[in-house]
């Protein structure tokens, strides 16, 4: 993928995260803070960063990346 059509990169795994693309971010405050908020390119990266975190009621929303 060009550097070009990069919008950010998965929290977890490090894959790319396209303009336009769908993409997962959690439902908790405190890792959706403005200068560190997480994103993940799958569900399965988003489950993986809940044991570290230890969130009580967690969930994920299905999100699409700005388009540029």
């Amino acid at each position: 993928m060009a550097d070009a059509a990069l919008w950010r990169n998965c929290s977890i795994c490090k894959k790319p995260i396209a303009y336009g693309a769908v993409y997962y971010q959690c439902s908790v405050s405190t890792c959706n803070r403005p200068n560190n908020t997480l994103v993940f390119c799958t569900f399965g990266c988003w489950d993986a960063h809940l044991p570290d975190q230890k969130h009580r009621n967690p969930e994920c929303y299905e999100e699409t990346a700005p388009k540029r």
